[in-house]
């Protein structure tokens, strides 16, 4: 961005959250905003511009004390200011504060106040201020933003125009088991047992019958091949964790076979760690697998997806930076879709209580196989179109447009009959839209 145009900053707010907004904001539009005083901008020989933020001048933004360091009265979190059909949250005198904002979604700010856990201990879709209102499947951030470069435009009609950006569709993959009937040792065995014991005697006999490679769950070769097709590079989180918890399902010791298959993907895909069950709540888990995925791999792993999106700020972040991991890929909800951020560009964390930006960058995610099977109780096409209307949304603004799904989501022997053909219908449709494919060389 070094010949991005930069926009001086006048305003009496030099708090650490006002410069994370407006980093983000200039990343987003593809300009800088400089506080009139720094150095930097007085010595830079591209054309600036001035504006204010609070205060009672001309070329003013309107100033909540939220991007200041208070914290707002419960009061000032209702959408009680429509402007545009945008919801928003801080309102003054002078109309509403949309660096507040997006300060507030987009930090998660209402995650670090008291909240009830659902069964996983996580923060739902159902509890969001976003949930609650009505404006999850909208990338209000992303909304924000592009009002706030219409405001630049009217001010200065000689500024060049925003970024603009292309839809970008890219695929990630949770393996939590690479296989449903093979290297499952005594769980396989105990699973044998309920097919049989359960009335599920075709899928126990078939069970029995099968090879490793038509297990239902050995589905990442036709994947790769899909993604060839359509010249896109795929994501995958593998679960490694030790045994011992009833809800990492994954073999261990990984299994030779998984080891090889890991590598050789190496070449086409990208790979990253999708921490257990528990690492949330015991850290030294998260080193302990990362350790063990670097091994297998043979490199660096720095990027992961917590499992069942299990995370609280800002210890889980916190705890992520400390054992080396620099993208995290979790921030979505399991009970719904849409933008939990109210983006879908990745940014870096705020850690709010420390009030400072991090180096960790979080990719949000749009919608989740489960949540849309088993949550929203949708047919596979149904999901399609839930997932297209979620691109729609997104599409004027473009980047990353990210889906969660996971290997074992096509198998008919387990409820997913139809999701395979479903999936891939998706996929090609949304590259019909005009998403590209994401092919790893670009950010979203």
């Amino acid at each position: 961005m070094s010949s991005a145009p930069v926009i001086r900053v006048k305003s009496a707010v030099r708090h650490p959250r006002l410069r994370y907004v407006l980093r983000l904001i200039g990343d987003d539009l593809g300009y800088r905003f400089r506080f009139e005083n720094d150095r930097s901008v007085f010595g830079t020989p591209t054309a600036t511009f001035t504006i204010a933020y609070g205060g009672d001048g001309p070329r003013t933004l309107p100033h909540h004390p939220l991007v200041s360091g208070r914290d707002p009265a419960p009061a000032d979190t209702a959408p009680s200011f429509q402007k545009d059909g945008l919801p928003v949250f801080f309102h003054t005198d002078r109309g509403p504060d949309l660096l507040a904002c997006i300060f507030y979604t987009i930090s998660r700010y209402e995650e670090y106040q008291d909240f009830v856990p659902d069964g996983h201990g996580r923060y739902t879709a159902a509890l969001s201020h976003a949930g609650r209102h009505g404006y999850l499947y909208r990338p209000v951030v992303r909304e924000w933003t592009a009002q706030i470069a219409r405001q630049l435009l009217a001010w200065f009609p000689e500024l060049p125009p925003p970024r603009r950006r292309t839809l970008l569709l890219r695929p990630t993959y949770d393996i939590d088991l690479l296989w449903a009937w093979h290297h499952r040792g005594w769980r396989g065995y105990a699973a044998l047992l309920r097919d049989l014991f359960s009335g599920e005697v075709a899928r126990g006999v078939q069970r029995l019958r099968s090879g490793p490679e038509n297990d239902p769950y050995n589905t990442l070769d036709r994947l790769e091949d899909l993604h060839r097709e359509l010249g896109m590079r795929a994501t995958y989180f593998w679960l490694v964790a030790r045994s011992g918890c009833r809800s990492d399902t994954n073999p261990f010791p990984i299994p030779d076979d998984q080891q090889k298959l890991m590598r050789r993907l190496e070449s086409d895909a990208e790979n990253g760690l999708h921490p257990g069950y528990r690492s949330s709540d015991q850290p030294a888990l998260m080193v302990e697998e990362r350790v063990r995925l670097e091994a297998i791999l043979g490199r660096n792993v720095n990027r992961s997806r917590q499992h069942f999106l299990r995370f609280r700020l800002p210890g889980t972040y916190r705890e992520l930076l400390e054992a080396g991991i620099r993208e995290d890929y979790s921030m979505g909800y399991s009970d719904d879709v849409g933008w939990r951020a109210g983006t879908n560009l990745p940014f870096t964390w705020y850690d709010l209580e420390r009030e400072r930006a991090t180096p960790l960058v979080v990719h949000p995610f749009a919608a989740m196989d489960v949540t849309l099977k088993n949550y929203l109780r949708l047919s596979g096409a149904d999901a399609g179109a839930r997932i297209g209307q979620l691109a729609a949304a997104v599409k004027p603004f473009g980047g990353s447009f990210t889906l969660l799904w996971h290997n074992s989501s096509f198998a008919d022997a387990y409820g997913w009959a139809g999701w395979w053909d479903n999936y891939r219908a998706t996929l090609r449709s949304l590259l019909a839209a005009g998403a590209e494919p994401w092919s790893g060389d670009r950010k979203g």
